[in-house]
Parts: structure tokens; sequence; C-alpha cells
């Protein structure tokens, strides 16, 4: 039988919207295709993403279109001990796989990381402390040392004049102690969306949550 993967986007989908995540697994043909507005969030949310990877000198980019591969060059690069872009790592529990892909992972000291999670928002939300309290979780049960994590995310304070300057669009702040609180529920809600993946059957999903 084919292994159940939990990734992070399926997770803070499961814990927003159980009945969602039904769906894009079992009825992906209900789901619209995102209109011209959604579309430019998420080219935005890209962009941005791209500019923060320039305030990390010797950064490695890992392929994240094919997930085996993105696993095996994600490994290899770990021991080069530089910043890596989209750096995928999985841990295999009782009940199945999870997966996390961060948008940044900076090496630190000898032997941990800080993990870095880019937004196009101004301020930090509560659905960014679930996303990164997961990205830890995964990592440490990969067998990584995470010292702090961090959301780097736009400045509102911040005119454009001229080119972009990266160093002063974004702002970087500490969420590792605020992730705290979402980490005490973190492994029920894996285990309820590792159940809701694995059954396809919606009357049982409306009992489980």
């Amino acid at each position: 039988m084919k292994p159940i993967i939990l990734t992070k986007s399926n997770y803070l989908l499961g814990i927003q919207c159980p009945k969602f995540l039904w769906i894009t697994k079992n009825d992906k043909e209900r789901i619209p295709e995102p209109n011209e507005i959604e579309q430019k969030k998420f080219d935005d949310g890209t962009l941005v993403g791209e500019l923060a990877t320039t305030l990390f000198e010797g950064g490695i980019k890992i392929p994240e279109e094919d997930y085996q591969e993105n696993l095996r060059l994600g490994i290899n690069a770990l021991e080069m001990r530089r910043p890596l872009f989209e750096f995928g790592i999985q841990a295999i529990l009782k009940e199945g796989i999870i997966y996390s892909r961060a948008d940044i992972l900076n090496p630190v000291g000898k032997d941990e990381w800080d993990i870095i999670e880019v937004k196009s928002a101004t301020k930090v939300k509560d659905i960014n402390l679930h996303d990164v309290a997961f990205q830890k979780y995964v990592y440490e049960k990969a067998g990584l040392k995470i010292r702090k994590c961090f959301l780097m995310h736009i400045n509102n304070e911040y005119t454009k004049d001229g080119q972009i300057e990266p160093s002063e669009l974004f702002v970087q702040t500490d969420i590792t102690d605020k992730i705290k609180p979402f980490e005490e529920e973190l492994e029920k809600n894996i285990d309820k969306c590792l159940i809701l993946l694995k059954d396809l059957n919606q009357n049982f999903l409306l009992m489980i949550f």
C-alpha cells in the first residue's frame, strides 16, 4: 500500500477546513482555478520569496518540482552548511510520513539551523505560527537541530525609491517562543489529518472533526 504523506500545505488545510482537505485529495474537480486576483497574490508571493533569498549569501536553491529529487539533493546539501532555499525533508511516523519544505534554512554554529519563513504580509498571523510549528516538528523528527524560528515579512514603513532594496523591504521577527502554544496540539492535529487522508468516507470525516 502506498504510504500516506502529510505535507505542510495539507496540514494547514486540515486544521483550517478538514472538508476542503478531503476535497483536494479526493474530488479535485470541485476546486475552481484561481481567478486573476488570486493568481496575482501567488505571483507576488513567489517574487517576495525570491527577493528574500538575496539576503543570504552563498545560498543553495534546491529544485522543488520533483519530490524525491528535492529530498535527495537536500540531504546532500546539508553537509555544505550553507543557506538552503526550498529544502525539503521527511520523517516517518507510525501512521504515515510527514514532509515539509522551508523557504530558508540557515546554518548556525556547528550543527544548528534557523527556520526562516517568508511571507508577503506585513505582520505575523496565527496561520504563520501553525506553519512554522509544523516545519520545526518535521525537521526535528528527521534529526535536525533547530535553534530559532523567524518570520520574514514586509516592512510596512518601507518606501520604494528606484530599485527594491531587500534589506529594507523585509522585517525579520523571532517567533520561536510564539509557536510554542501551537506545538502543544501539533501531534493531535497531525494524527487527525493522517486519518483524514486515509479515509475515503465523507460521513466518517464528519464524525472525527
